[in-house]
């Protein structure tokens, strides 16, 4: 669950001055003169085509006039045509080297089609002509920020905002920069001081909240990190209240409520989000996660299949359903929603295990078998392939048959090549060996297991009935108190030994 903050690369561009039509033929001039200002007025009406074919007459009667076409290039860079605006930008700074307003329509030309570095040089070149221009060092800024340079960028906005102090979109985007390097208490400063100016833009307060969170996350807590996540609750939710209908607003405050541990609160959110947004994966998905958090299985279970509707192959949900499901006891249903997971995840050890669990709570000891093979088949070392081979060991075993005890004893001897001294294993093991009458071998084993982990009170069980079978009474006497000293409630160990009292 995490947010990322908005920047605004909204670029700055200069309206053409409404005056200076120059240097045309004198039978011409009126003529020009009345398409010029038909293109201003239909600018000013928002009819943009149509000021653009204006502009572009008045161009075929006075070609080298700067001004009309730095309107021409203006008009392109308002409907985002940046190739067509380039041609007439350059021509008009050809024409007018000195003009700062062209070579900052020109920069943003070139910026439109990620010609970078010309940008650069165009803004640059604006900065020359007037060192005062806030827009132009906020273009640079963005510039600087789409070629990940934050320094350059941080500098940037910085000497903007100093020349124009009362832009809060500056300081939006300065905190944006001091996000991405990590810097997230300026970054929250940066958003403080945006929010001043524009107490109103849930946008700004949705930034501080995500800069904040960032800074709740990034120490162990403490007054301050408790402080800071107070801070970006408190800022998401007055996000809300200012666009309550905003589902990306209303998804981060949830998000943010989750992060806090504040339940209850989150999941009013996350379900008046996807009221808002029905179509949207996220809220389904953490509802669910909530839902599993506080035992409440069936309700978790409905709101995975939420969000599995929306995006069918999600292996996320589709693990976390199938949890869900095993929790709740409906292990058939967990075992088809592990099954549909392996065959999206074929290579997903984890899954084919959670299958195999849930094949042989229902009962299918044969698929828990095929499952857990098919997780062998991956490979690996060490602990996860160990349990697989004391899975298989714990079959076979169950099975009970000579030719599956010499699997079962395969198996474990496996497991303990793994992960040597395993007492589970050795416990495995000694109970194959002691079913194949080889008690002393399974003595030896048993105690293996008890010498590694003194708290395993089966393995002190099973050794007592190895022990016993031997004739080893007394022996075993001592291994039956030893389980019941571990485990007073063990039920097999209490039984053994009263048969000894009884005697």
């Amino acid at each position: 669950m995490k947010n990322s903050s908005l920047v605004r690369f909204v670029r700055r561009v200069v309206i053409a001055s409404l005056l200076g039509v120059c240097a045309v033929s004198p039978a011409l001039a009126e003529d020009v003169k009345a398409l010029f200002d038909r293109g201003v007025k239909l600018y000013q009406e928002k009819k943009l085509p149509e000021a653009l074919e204006a502009f572009t007459q008045a161009r075929k009667a006075a070609p080298g006039d700067p001004v009309i076409l730095y309107w021409i290039g203006f008009l392109h860079l308002q409907q985002q045509e940046y190739a067509a605006a380039l041609e007439p930008l350059e021509q008009a700074v050809k024409l007018d080297p000195k003009s700062a307003d062209a070579y900052l329509n020109l920069g943003n030309a070139y910026d439109g089609l990620k010609r970078y570095e010309d940008a650069i040089r165009a803004f640059e070149t604006v900065i020359k002509l007037n060192p005062k221009s806030a827009d132009a060092y906020y273009n640079l800024g963005s510039v600087y920020y789409k070629q990940k340079k934050w320094a350059e960028a941080a500098a940037a906005y910085r000497r903007a905002s100093a020349l124009n102090p009362k832009d809060p979109y500056i300081l939006q985007n300065l905190g944006s920069v001091l996000q991405a390097v990590g810097n997230f208490p300026g970054a929250v400063a940066a958003y403080e001081q945006a929010i001043q100016l524009l107490p109103d833009d849930p946008n700004l307060w949705v930034n501080l909240g995500v800069a904040a969170q960032q800074v709740a996350r990034k120490a162990p807590p403490t007054a301050s990190t408790r402080a800071a996540a107070e801070k970006a609750r408190s800022a998401f939710a007055r996000a809300v209240q200012l666009a309550p209908d905003n589902y990306p607003i209303r998804a981060a405050y949830a998000e943010a409520l989750f992060d806090m541990g504040r339940m209850s609160e989150a999941v009013a959110q996350f379900e008046k989000a996807a009221q808002i947004d029905p179509k949207q994966f996220s809220p389904y998905y953490n509802l669910g996660l909530l839902y599993a958090q506080s035992g409440q299985y069936v309700r978790a279970i409905g709101a995975f299949q939420r969000a599995l509707k929306i995006k069918p192959e999600s292996r996320e949900a589709l693990q976390q359903l199938g949890q869900a499901q095993f929790q709740a006891g409906q292990h058939q249903e967990a075992a088809r929603t592990f099954r549909e997971l392996t065959r999206l995840a074929p290579k997903d050890r984890t899954a084919w295990l959670n299958l195999a669990s849930s094949l042989q709570k229902s009962g299918d000891e044969d698929g828990m078998a095929d499952a857990l093979k098919q997780a062998l088949a991956l490979g690996g070392k060490g602990e996860p392939v160990s349990r697989l081979h004391r899975a298989l060991g714990g079959y076979y075993y169950r099975k009970g048959d000579a030719e599956s005890l010499a699997a079962a004893r395969e198996e474990f001897s496996l497991a303990l090549k793994e992960t040597p001294d395993h007492p589970e294993a050795l416990n495995g093991l000694g109970l194959v060996l002691q079913k194949q009458g080889k008690l002393d071998e399974a003595i030896v084993q048993l105690q293996r297991a008890v010498a590694v982990n003194p708290r395993f009170a089966d393995a002190y069980n099973n050794l007592g009935v190895a022990l016993e079978q031997k004739g080893e009474i007394e022996q075993a006497r001592a291994a039956y108190r030893k389980a019941l000293q571990v485990d007073p409630k063990h039920p097999l160990a209490r039984k053994n030994l009263a048969r000894f009292e009884k005697r």
